[in-house]
């Protein structure tokens, strides 16, 4: 058990999905809320260094003006639990199927999203992010929980892509050359869905010629995330935005599930008894 592994109660609201030991469902209560900003407090703040003036070291927890309009997944080991304790939770996403009042897109600080929403009015985008994952848990099955749970939240609201920005550590994108260079050239986002990011911070990911890269070398640069999003064919855009604030590399990541593999669909119906009302 690792100190990243916060406690819960999972007593109340039935899980989104269940897999092998993991329930994935959404925080319903302020105590829950606040245990998954503490799990990204730890990873973020202790584990990677980030210190954003938006933290609150008293409580440690990471939370910043758009957590009160998101949803927040959490994936709880059902099998870690010690004798008279519940389980812990070992991974989160928050979700927000809508624009924050007086706020806007998180994303959209870093990447102009107005364009694509223009081109695609009857899409309807949910926004994900803050994905954390105690050390422990790092591994495709933890993503996978999430991802049950992704889907499960858009079966349940309709959502059709969800969007966002995925990081690579540190704020120097050419110690990511051979993993951005390689999303530039197999996964980067048609003209119709591309995006921009924004003047300033805005990196072009495509540093190595597609013979300069290796597909074996450059899945495993990447964070366990970003090779979650190639299972389910997201497409990226085609420059990174540096993110200062949190030490970061982040690219624009768009899934939209009409463009998932057929076979990733009809797992996650499996394990999720949902099916997506607009597939």
């Amino acid at each position: 058990m690792t100190d990243t592994a916060l406690r819960l109660d999972i007593s109340r609201p039935a899980p989104l999905a269940r897999l092998g030991q993991f329930a994935v469902r959404l925080a319903r209560t302020d105590a829950e809320r606040f245990a998954a900003y503490r799990l990204r407090y730890e990873v973020f703040h202790r584990e990677r260094g980030v210190n954003a003036p938006w933290m609150d070291h008293a409580n440690h927890i990471e939370a910043d003006a758009f957590d009160p309009h998101c949803d927040h997944i959490i994936v709880i080991d059902t099998a870690a639990r010690a004798l008279g304790e519940t389980p812990p939770i070992v991974g989160t996403y928050r979700v927000m199927a809508g624009p924050a009042p007086a706020l806007g897109w998180y994303a959209d600080g870093e990447f102009a999203l107005a364009p694509l929403f223009a081109r695609h009015p009857g899409q309807r985008f949910c926004e994900v992010g803050r994905s954390c994952v105690a050390p422990a848990y790092r591994s495709m099955r933890t993503i996978e929980a999430l991802w049950c749970g992704l889907w499960a939240y858009a079966c349940q609201n309709g959502i059709d892509a969800y969007f966002g920005a995925a990081s690579f550590p540190g704020t120097d994108p050419h110690t990511h050359a051979h993993a951005l260079s390689h999303l530039f050239h197999t996964a980067r986002a048609s003209a119709d869905w591309q995006i921009a990011a924004r003047a300033g911070h805005a990196v072009s990911m495509d540093m190595l010629a597609p013979e300069m890269t290796d597909r074996h070398a450059a899945l495993r640069a990447m964070p366990p995330l970003v090779r979650g999003y190639l299972r389910v064919n997201a497409v990226f855009s085609s420059h990174a935005f540096v993110d200062e604030k949190f030490g970061t590399t982040d690219v624009f990541v768009l899934a939209r599930f009409a463009a998932a593999p057929m076979a990733y669909r009809r797992r996650v119906e499996r394990v999720t008894g949902l099916t997506h009302p607009n597939l």
